[in-house]
């Protein structure tokens, strides 16, 4: 899945679960370059909480990634050891596994010869397993976390006509997140970094900077080294719910082809403590 710029920027560390202190349920969406047919979409459901005040926190994912004509699916489970570094500062150690499932729509193709064996029947992958682990240092100011969510090369393959044919791989992907939260005021500045690097890609850098106004507008801006430039908006609706919406510009040469991309979130906390009120998160 690509880069999304809403919700937490450390949604795929799994030492992040249960930071919050509170059950928390985030769904997202994300259309990649619209116009352009086949274009990537992703959608995801999380959710996180503490298993207990003080040490374990665990949380779940289902993620679906769909570009032309393949479609993947996955379902992963996290679980963190967090623990004081000082009395205001945790650091946590996380562990993420799951399994990863890939289609491929054959049969949707437009295809100039309707015999062509290729296309006459879908191909559906094997269930393929993964792990991976992350840190995250925190305290109610700023954040830094290190992830690797999935190690293993998993090959996605099936079967046709008693062969084996391979369709992509999954290559290890490390991420690097950190943030901070300034206080202006009634006002709030975040600044925040996310650095991806995976093989055989350039590394992509991720800066943004968000606005919380009275602790219910956030107004930000982000950027993608070589990619997009884009806009920010989310709104704390009530003490639970949370909404936004992100506009990416692209700035590479695809842009002249497609018309952006948009991402939509929400997020909801059912359980919610005064506590949380009196300090509420940033990321």
């Amino acid at each position: 899945s690509y880069d999304v710029q809403l919700g937490a920027a450390t949604s795929d560390d799994p030492a992040y679960a249960g930071s919050a202190d509170v059950l928390n349920v985030t769904a997202l969406s994300r259309m990649q370059w619209v116009g352009i047919q086949g274009a990537p979409m992703t959608h995801s459901l999380s959710a996180h909480a503490p298993i207990n005040r003080r040490s374990l926190g665990a949380g779940i994912s289902a993620v679906n990634d769909r570009i032309g004509r393949t479609s993947t699916t996955s379902l992963f489970g996290d679980i963190a050891y967090r623990m004081h570094v000082s009395k205001k500062t945790r650091l946590a150690f996380g562990l993420k596994v799951g399994l990863n499932h890939a289609q491929i729509a054959n049969t949707r193709v437009e295809n100039t010869d309707p015999n062509d064996p290729t296309f006459l029947a879908d191909m559906s992958g094997k269930l393929a397993p993964n792990f991976g682990f992350g840190m995250y240092l925190w305290s109610k100011k700023g954040y830094i976390g290190l992830s690797t969510p999935k190690l293993l090369r998993n090959y996605l393959s099936s079967t046709v006509e008693g062969r084996t044919v391979g369709y992509a791989h999954e290559s290890p992907h490390a991420f690097l997140t950190a943030g901070y939260v300034f206080r202006l005021g009634t006002v709030k500045f975040k600044p925040a970094l996310m650095v991806k690097a995976s093989e055989g890609a350039p590394p992509s850098i991720n800066l943004s900077a968000n606005f919380f106004v009275m602790d219910r507008l956030c107004l930000g801006a982000a950027y993608r080294n070589g990619d997009s430039v884009t806009g920010i908006l989310s709104v704390q609706v009530n003490d639970q719910w949370r909404m936004g919406y992100a506009y990416d510009l692209g700035t590479s040469t695809l842009s002249s082809r497609s018309n952006g991309s948009h991402e939509l979130m929400l997020s909801y906390d059912p359980i919610f403590t005064r506590e949380r009120v009196r300090s509420p998160r940033y990321f």
